[in-house]
């Protein structure tokens, strides 16, 4: 390529460059139907849903010490009194600070402040002959992490809209930006809703307790346990 072709090569790719840059800056310059503002909108509209999309990063050392577990117990009891045990099982829900859930003639259900079952379930054991009981915990650290996160971010993203909404050079990019909040003020109320349920189980345990009454023996079942076993022997030889 000789010396004059290279300059005029050089010449063209700058004067290119340049209609280019003023182009971008008359795209961008506030006033222009895709300005700055709704361009930066979307863009943070898929970074967000990227991130939202992603696991959370690992747990923190910190957080992971701090586990959360939803706990739950039951208990089945032989009774003397089902109705008598039932209103004192009643009264243990109500005086721990819980609250009965569900009851039928058998079959109890309360919940209990999580830092009281173990002492609200050696209290209803008291009240008969334990048949059969068992303790049980879901983890739900993880999961409580990852909303906590995830909120934080949905929390940040609604502050960046609503800056871009105040910003907004038109009223398409009002409506586009409006729209892309309305869908991450409904990302946050689903993610509240769903960190205060956990936060309800987190508090208060389940307690599920079965009753059977003891079968009282009157005179004639003594009397028939007496000949009976005679009976069966003779029958069998």
């Amino acid at each position: 390529m000789t010396r004059w072709k290279l300059i005029l090569v050089v010449a063209l790719a700058a004067t290119a460059t340049a209609c280019k840059s003023a182009n971008l800056e008359a795209k961008y310059d506030g006033t222009s139907r895709d300005s700055f503002g709704f361009v930066a909108a979307e863009a943070a509209r898929s970074r967000f849903t990227h991130d939202d999309s992603d696991s959370a990063a690992p747990m923190p050392r910190a957080v992971r010490a701090q586990r959360r577990v939803i706990r739950s117990a039951k208990i089945g009891l032989t009774v003397d009194d089902l109705a008598g045990t039932g209103a004192t099982i009643e009264r243990i829900a109500r005086d721990s600070g819980g609250f009965v859930l569900s009851t039928s003639e058998t079959r109890y259900q309360i919940k209990v402040p999580a830092t009281g079952l173990d002492a609200a379930l050696e209290t209803i054991a008291g009240l008969g002959e334990v048949t059969r009981r068992s303790l049980s915990g879901q983890d739900v650290t993880a999961e409580y992490v990852d909303l906590e996160v995830r909120l934080k971010n949905a929390h940040a993203a609604r502050e960046s809209y609503e800056a871009l909404l105040r910003k907004a050079a038109t009223v398409e990019e009002m409506l586009k930006v409006e729209k892309v909040l309305h869908e991450v003020q409904e990302r946050i109320e689903l993610l509240a809703g769903r960190r205060k349920f956990l936060d309800e189980h987190l508090a208060l345990s389940d307690i599920s307790i079965s009753l059977r009454e003891r079968q009282t023996r009157g005179p004639l079942q003594v009397l028939w346990d007496i000949i009976k076993w005679p009976i069966e022997k003779l029958w069998w030889l």
